[in-house]
């Protein structure tokens, strides 16, 4: 079987919209394909066949990113401020929690029966995600126990909402990166503990068809 053509990868510092390039290698695998716009198809140069979860990867990354950051996420203004209807109860426990807000990002003010309206959100966040964001938050702090435990929650929801979703159309360049930090063994598990990623041996494809 002849070598596998090596894959030209291009390392960015994230994901996605970062076109700053690091550095330029031969890249032992070879992405063979993407199936249900969810699940990156990867060979590598050892003849293992790999599935890495795309959503899953992508959301570690955004989660290791955001909890080592020394600074707030970058924000963007919106250009019409958003009235996030609320139940008084998430309401009251979001203005409760404004300052921790502001650390991710969120910049809110009280809006009345239960209502926030929020002029700035993270950069990394889609405007239309911001009321369920937001509703997502509330509930994790409900839950957390302590004040470590809530922001490691609020970590959580920041890094699935940033993430690339399965079922999208994503650049080839976004894959080649989230292949390349799977492949590496720097992500293994996403931050609720699931495989990013399944492999399958030469042998073990062979045996499912009787090859072997």
């Amino acid at each position: 079987m002849p070598a596998i053509p090596p894959e030209r990868l291009k390392l960015t510092e994230d994901l996605p919209g970062q076109t700053t390039v690091l550095e330029t290698k031969e890249a032992p695998w070879r992405i063979a394909g993407e199936v249900l716009r969810t699940y990156i198809i990867c060979e590598s140069e050892d003849g293992c066949v790999w599935l890495v979860d795309k959503h899953a990867a992508h959301e570690r990354i955004n989660f290791d990113k955001l909890k080592n950051a020394q600074e707030p996420p970058m924000r963007q203004t919106l250009l019409a401020p958003i009235a996030a209807e609320l139940s008084r109860e998430d309401g009251a426990l979001l203005l409760e929690n404004l300052p921790l807000l502001e650390q991710f990002g969120f910049a809110c003010e009280d809006f009345g029966d239960g209502a926030l309206l929020v002029r700035e959100v993270p950069a990394d966040i889609d405007a239309a995600d911001t009321v369920p964001t937001l509703e997502e938050f509330a509930e994790r702090l409900r839950t957390g126990r302590s004040p470590e435990e809530r922001r490691e929650a609020l970590l959580h929801t920041m890094a699935c909402k940033a993430a690339i979703k399965g079922g999208w159309v994503s650049d080839p360049a976004e894959l080649r990166v989230l292949v390349d930090r799977v492949q590496s063994g720097e992500i293994k598990y996403c931050p609720h503990g699931r495989p990013v990623a399944v492999k399958l041996t030469k042998y073990e494809l062979e045996k499912m068809f009787k090859r072997a």
